[in-house]
């Protein structure tokens, strides 16, 4: 991680025997608007194609309690009337209440409508006044820079199990279509860009995941990524030099529908380097064993078991 945008460039075009640019944001050169804007999209091929360790970030956050008011139901309607206040209060949601409610399960908030009323997006079933009624946070917004998640790291840390999913489509109609639907641990799917749990937790838990970052700009002066793309000449990558250097010539050449069969194979050979490397591996065994066990069926006698 040591060549600027610039110099990054710069080196691409001196080692192909082009004119080296003095700058490259704001540049009004037509080549090297291209060579901008290929770099862009080889930084964001390289953040989709591996789970690269310095792109890698856990995120821990803290689900929300719910909120308990009330509300005025008519039967037939989805609209819930003469709450306190709905300032808390957003849509998605998930409403129950008192047997004299009305509520149909999973039920949600559609809209907010003004600061005493909201419309759900299923109609009760009675009439009640004044009847009591939580609402429960179900979608949590994803981290900055989030591209993706990384499987099996989505964990309750304050029950210290791992929280179930992501969930498809159908899966999660049968959560909450079903019979028997909730167990003892949280489910979690990726919808509308958000992190949804089911089912919606009333009280507040420590919940963390790990994911890859798409920031894969390092702004100047700083360690790590902050940008998705570069925006000045001075900006660095999380990226090796070999690759990217190897990368632009490739995207370059085949752009400009010159042969490439060269350079694809050096970028081919510079990503394969540079992932094996990326983290270090334990070695594999051709005979593997298993470790030594403390207590096992070997620590049971025979016969004989003595009684005192």
């Amino acid at each position: 991680m040591s060549y600027s945008l610039l110099e990054l460039v710069q080196q691409m075009n001196g080692e192909l025997g082009l004119q080296q640019p003095a700058s490259v944001i704001g540049n009004p050169n037509n080549q090297t608007k291209q060579q901008l804007a290929l770099v862009q999209r080889l930084g964001k091929d390289l953040v989709r194609d591996f789970e690269w360790q310095r792109l890698v970030q856990a995120y821990i956050y803290q689900t929300t309690a719910a909120v308990t008011t009330t509300g005025t139901v008519t039967s037939g309607s989805s609209v819930i009337t003469a709450i306190p206040s709905t300032a808390s209060l957003a849509v998605g949601n998930v409403v129950t209440g008192t047997t004299g409610a009305g509520l149909a399960p999973y039920v949600e908030i559609l809209t907010v409508d003004s600061a005493t009323q909201v419309t759900l997006n299923q109609p009760v079933t009675t009439s009640t006044a004044s009847v009591s009624l939580t609402f429960a946070k179900q979608d949590y917004s994803l981290p900055s820079g989030y591209d993706r998640m990384i499987s099996d790291t989505n964990w309750d840390r304050t029950n210290h199990w791992r929280n179930m999913g992501t969930k498809s489509s159908q899966e999660w109609q049968t959560l909450q279509g079903g019979v028997i639907s909730v167990g003892p641990r949280e489910r979690f799917r990726i919808y509308n860009n958000k992190l949804r749990i089911f089912a919606a937790l009333t009280t507040v838990y420590n919940f963390a995941f790990e994911y890859v970052s798409n920031y894969w700009v390092v702004a100047t002066g700083a360690t790590a990524g902050s940008k998705a793309a570069y925006t000045v000449d001075t900006d660095l990558c999380v990226f090796p030099d070999d690759l990217m250097l190897a990368g632009l010539k490739f995207y370059f050449l085949k752009a400009k529908k010159l042969d490439y069969g060269i350079e694809l194979g050096e970028f081919t050979r510079a990503l394969s380097y540079c992932k094996a490397q990326d983290v270090p591996v334990p070695s594999m065994s051709l005979a593997p064993t298993l470790p030594a066990e403390l207590v096992g069926p070997w620590s049971i006698s025979d016969g004989n078991w003595p009684t005192s």
